[in-house]
């Protein structure tokens, strides 16, 4: 253990460093383009969210956090529905959700750069990027003669314009110095699609950066008040995302590099620890059957004793066991019986089987045996088990 403490103490000190190294280096700017409204990046959409409530005054304001077919399932929603992002996304089943709401007399302010097929194909608008070097080209102005003044923002931004097809029935609404239309309203029922091409322009960075939020209260002006749905789905995903562990720790920089250490410290660790510290283990052989050995040690000693007639008696034992436990023949029972059930199940030949009960009748009855007996025994015996070794138990 005490070597562990090495380890765990350095990887404790590791943690803590890029903790403390984290919080006290100086936060990069994110310029990512979320648009999410509890982003407070400059290209998210807090502030915008603020502001909601002084555009559309004494108005409630819904934040929606489900697709639109899901939201749009009730059919007596009345208001605007609001879309900032960076890529409007909405299929076939959304785009006639979204046609019936507002058809209905309701209104959808959609402000992105790009628009997926489906939606642009029924609206019948594109969009185009403009390619000019000019920075002011990219000013932004509104069509609306009370509405005058021109919007500056940094060059090349905003530099996405719309095309409007040669049949549809559009209001323009602003556009940019470049003379490219930007801003427009699609009637359609008793209501009416707002369509910007400049979500930048309702960005954090637009509004309180560069102080042009005049820009994005004229844009949202163009909207009746009335009930505004936010969406935040298409920014922020389904309400209720997913919150696991995981997820927590990989949205903040420094838990994640604090995740990254510890995970790269374990396996270190398992690599140069995995070979075994513990002592080696000795191969142990198994035991030797040393019952041969035995017997030849106890044959011996009688023998050399010169006590043929217990030697004798204890082959004989051996034999009726053996006969017992291969043939399952019963010792006990008469003579003649028992030699036809040996001959039978084991398969020698008939006439030794007799010589052997004979000798062994003989030799039970004699009080002492001379060697010449016991080697006549113990070649009928070693005559029986070679004839029956081959042969299965039972077979002739």
């Amino acid at each position: 253990m005490k070597g562990y403490r090495r380890y765990i103490t350095l990887v404790v000190l590791l943690f803590g460093g890029l903790i403390l190294l984290d919080y006290f280096r100086p936060k990069p700017v994110d310029w990512t383009r979320t648009f999410s409204s509890k982003d407070k990046i400059p290209y998210g959409t807090y502030a915008l969210l603020e502001l909601l409530p002084g555009i559309f005054e004494n108005a409630p304001i819904q934040a929606v956090q489900q697709p639109i077919f899901n939201q749009l399932q009730d059919s007596t929603l009345q208001g605007n529905y609001i879309f900032i992002n960076q890529t409007f996304n909405a299929d076939s089943l959304d785009t006639d959700r979204l046609l019936d709401f507002v058809k209905r007399g309701n209104y959808v302010f959609i402000a992105a750069e790009s628009f997926s097929d489906n939606f642009t194909d029924t609206l019948r608008f594109q969009t185009k990027l403009l390619n000019t070097t000019d920075p002011d080209s990219t000013g932004l102005y509104f069509k609306n003669p009370a509405l005058q003044g021109v919007y500056r923002y940094p060059p090349n931004n905003n530099t996405i314009y719309l095309l409007a097809g040669d049949s549809l029935k559009y209001t323009r609404l602003g556009g940019n110095k470049a003379g490219k239309m930007n801003f427009m309203e699609l009637p359609f029922g008793r209501g009416s699609f707002f369509i910007s091409t400049v979500p930048l322009s309702f960005s954090n960075y637009a509004l309180l950066t560069i102080d042009q939020s005049e820009y994005a209260a004229s844009a949202l002006s163009h909207l009746p008040v009335a009930p505004v749905l936010w969406d935040q789905y298409q920014s922020q995903g389904m309400s209720g995302g997913n919150t696991s562990v995981f997820s927590v720790l990989l949205s903040h920089e420094a838990l994640s590099w604090a995740y990254y250490v510890a995970l790269l410290t374990v396996i270190l660790f398992l690599l140069f620890k995995s070979k075994r510290t513990q002592r080696i283990i000795p191969i142990i052989e198994p035991p030797r059957n040393t019952t041969l050995e035995f017997v030849n040690v106890i044959g011996n000693l009688y023998y050399n004793n010169g006590n043929h007639k217990d030697i004798a008696e204890k082959k004989i034992t051996y034999f009726l066991e053996h006969l017992r436990l291969h043939y399952h023949v019963a010792t006990s029972e008469p003579e003649e019986e028992m030699r036809g059930r040996v001959v039978t199940k084991s398969g020698a030949a008939e006439e030794l089987v007799t010589r052997i009960f004979n000798l062994i009748e003989s030799i039970r009855r004699s009080d002492s045996l001379g060697e010449q007996t016991l080697l006549m025994l113990n070649t009928y015996l070693e005559d029986f088990y070679e004839q029956t070794l081959s042969k299965p138990e039972g077979s002739k």
